[in-house]
């Protein structure tokens, strides 16, 4: 079966089976919204070789006040790939959005562990996007995802 009918299979089975989600809906072919109900977006991906579905939430932009602090911790985060599981966040361009992605192996995936791993990442997004975007972020919060609920989404 080819990726994104893998994908989509599971997405059709996600949405019912999870009660956290609102809406999974296709947006441009081929890539998928879930909205969770605490309002939390994750677009879904799929790529090849091997093949695997893409998660990135938007986290927002961060304050020219606290942009260095803010940065650095991002920096310290993403060094830090074997703890987190492989969970990355970047700048869509300058002054842009701060973008968290990861990615989960299609071979062998089962509803269950689709459920974990999008529910974790959706649970470390709404983590990153309360520190980046908050008004007084005097100090950066303990490094989300180092705690004992490590994401771990590769196979």
């Amino acid at each position: 079966m080819a990726s994104t009918e893998k994908i989509q299979q599971l997405l059709q089975e996600l949405g019912p089976a999870t009660p956290d989600i609102d809406a999974v809906v296709q947006t441009e072919e081929p890539s998928w919204a879930i909205q969770f109900s605490d309002e939390t977006i994750i677009i879904i991906e799929p790529a090849e070789d091997p093949d695997r579905m893409v998660l990135s939430a938007e986290l927002g932009s961060a304050s020219d006040r606290f942009q260095l602090p803010i940065y650095e911790t991002l920096l310290c985060y993403n060094l830090l790939w074997r703890d987190t599981g492989g969970v990355k966040i970047g700048l869509a361009g300058p002054k842009g959005e701060l973008i968290m992605s990861t990615e989960i192996c299609l071979d062998g995936l089962l509803l269950g562990a689709l459920q974990e791993g999008i529910t974790a990442f959706a649970k470390l997004a709404k983590s990153w996007i309360s520190y980046v975007t908050s008004p007084d972020a005097q100090a950066a919060p303990p490094l989300p995802g180092m705690g004992a609920e490590t994401l771990q989404l590769h196979a």
